[in-house]
């Protein structure tokens, strides 16, 4: 079983009808993927493990590790 913590926001604006009506937006380590820019504010597909990190400033902060990712194109059409 998995375990995330995030924060959970209502989605009332999206114009699709078939979703579950909330989002978990949780914090991700990128570090290990290249080509970034084309991904950011788009769709991505991701994989890796969740991990807890010991950041300098904020202490142990859970995440999930990314090892990789991809851009998944729009559906529109």
């Amino acid at each position: 079983m998995a375990y995330l913590e995030g924060v959970l926001r209502e989605n009332a604006g999206s114009e699709v009808s078939d979703h579950t009506g909330y989002v978990l937006e949780i914090e991700v380590d990128l570090s290990s993927v290249d080509d970034l820019e084309d991904m950011v504010g788009g769709q991505v597909a991701i994989t890796g493990d969740v991990r807890m990190l010991d950041l300098p400033e904020r202490g142990k902060v859970l995440v999930f590790k990314a090892t990789s990712a991809a851009a998944l194109e729009d559906e529109e059409g």
